[in-house]
């Protein structure tokens, strides 16, 4: 450090003088220690902020997904992952998870349906095919019985027995269509 002083002498004559001195010397261990107790603290601090940031700008919004996940795994596609105070890729994100999330919901609706009605066909279906299963079984006892006593009951229980298995051949082919 070079330092220029300039001065005046008793008589009046001026004078310059330069001071030379090492800066290692002016710097005492006060100083040092006051620079070491402030980058620390600036440390602490900075990694505190980071902290928070991180946790609230990637942590918490993938805490929210897992939870969010956990749900629709669970079969639960009515809950929806709250986008209001998300920005940038994080709001991209959730808005592609809600996206997944009703088209999923949407495919078991459906999935849904087609079940219910699947189960209604089939319990139709039972239920006309039963019909003349009855009847059949029916009149073919009333033959064995001896009911159909004369020739003309007899045919007339066999047609009603043979019209009967037509309109099970009928059904059976609707059935082949569906």
């Amino acid at each position: 450090l070079v330092r220029k002083v300039d001065f005046t002498f008793e008589d009046g004559s001026t004078g310059r003088i330069f001071l030379v001195t090492k800066v290692n010397y002016m710097v005492s261990e006060a100083l040092v220690s006051a620079l070491l107790v402030v980058m620390v603290v600036v440390l602490v601090v900075t990694s505190i902020l980071l902290t928070w940031w991180l946790r609230r700008g990637f942590f918490r919004p993938l805490k929210e997904l897992k939870v969010a996940m956990k749900n629709i795994a669970a079969g639960d596609f009515d809950t929806p992952l709250s986008t209001t105070d998300e920005k940038g890729e994080v709001k991209d994100l959730y808005d592609n998870f809600e996206l997944m999330r009703k088209r999923l919901k949407s495919n078991a609706e459906e999935k849904e349906l087609a079940e219910r009605t699947s189960r209604e066909l089939i319990s139709n279906i039972s239920h006309d095919l039963k019909t003349p299963i009855t009847s059949i079984k029916g009149y073919v006892e009333g033959i064995m019985d001896g009911v159909a006593d004369s020739p003309e009951k007899t045919n007339k229980y066999i047609r009603t027995i043979y019209n009967k298995a037509n309109d099970m051949d009928l059904l059976i082919n609707e059935l082949t269509v569906y």
